[in-house]
């Protein structure tokens, strides 16, 4: 996490450096970087040249420059893409409307004479949750289908069962809550699954995860999932599920 603080007058920035980093020990949080700058120069010149999207900016409005905080806001939301959490901190809240018409997705204002600490954690709370959450959210592996007219995100980790429709080009595809159909070929899907995923019958892949039970009778094999699917399961999809499964 990169915190980017930006205030024109040296104390202030330390006061809210110091409450930064007393605030994140306090919560045992070690992932994190500051960086003061008392310029707009140096902190855009610094933002375009780091790769990480997990930001919290900390910016004072009147800076005394020709960039204002206002303007150097939207110069960052052109950089990182209002993928970072912003704050404005200030000693004139009568400016606090010019925030939300510069658009500039702020996460908080907040007055420098109206009990700037507490004010400061509780917005690095959020932001910090935000900016966590959302890179969990990224690292799950997801499958994206279009299904009718609408795109699905499906989290790998909810599929129970991806099966072929007799006489159809289409798919069935199982979740614990929906299922759905759409055109594709298990071949096709097979390199976007991750290792849980076993084919089982030229028909049907599914997730190891979900699985309840095994039934290896002669010439009627199948398996039973969650939400009691049942699926064929052919000689060599005994062999995987053998492989990959115990119960």
């Amino acid at each position: 996490m990169d915190v980017y603080i930006c205030d024109d007058n040296t104390e202030t920035l330390n006061i809210i450096a110091k409450t930064v980093t007393t605030f994140y020990e306090k919560i045992n949080f070690n992932s994190f970087k500051i960086s003061t700058f008392n310029n707009t120069t140096d902190i855009l010149h610094n933002i375009k040249n780091n790769s990480n999207p997990k930001r919290i900016y900390i910016l004072d409005i009147d800076l005394n420059e020709k960039i204002n905080g206002l303007l150097l806001g939207r110069e960052i939301r052109k950089l990182d893409n209002y993928s970072g959490e912003m704050i404005y901190i200030t000693n004139h809240s009568e400016l606090g409307f010019k925030v939300f018409q510069y658009k500039l997705r702020i996460l908080q204002f907040i007055d420098k004479t109206f009990s700037l600490g507490k004010e400061l954690e509780d917005s690095l709370l959020t932001a910090t949750k935000i900016l966590t959450e959302t890179k969990k959210l990224n690292t799950e592996k997801t499958l994206k289908i279009k299904s009718g007219f609408e795109v699905f995100n499906i989290p790998l980790k909810d599929i129970i069962c991806i099966e072929t429709i007799k006489n159809s080009k289409k798919v069935q595809l199982s979740t614990s809550k929906n299922i759905l159909q759409f055109y594709t070929t298990l071949k096709e899907l097979k390199d976007e699954l991750d290792d849980n995923f076993i084919q089982i019958h030229k028909t049907t892949i599914i997730n190891k995860n979900f699985i309840v039970s095994i039934n290896k009778s002669q010439g009627n094999s199948f398996v039973k999932l969650r939400n009691d699917i049942l699926c064929p399961l052919s000689r060599n999809g005994i062999k995987e599920v053998n492989k990959h499964w115990t119960c």
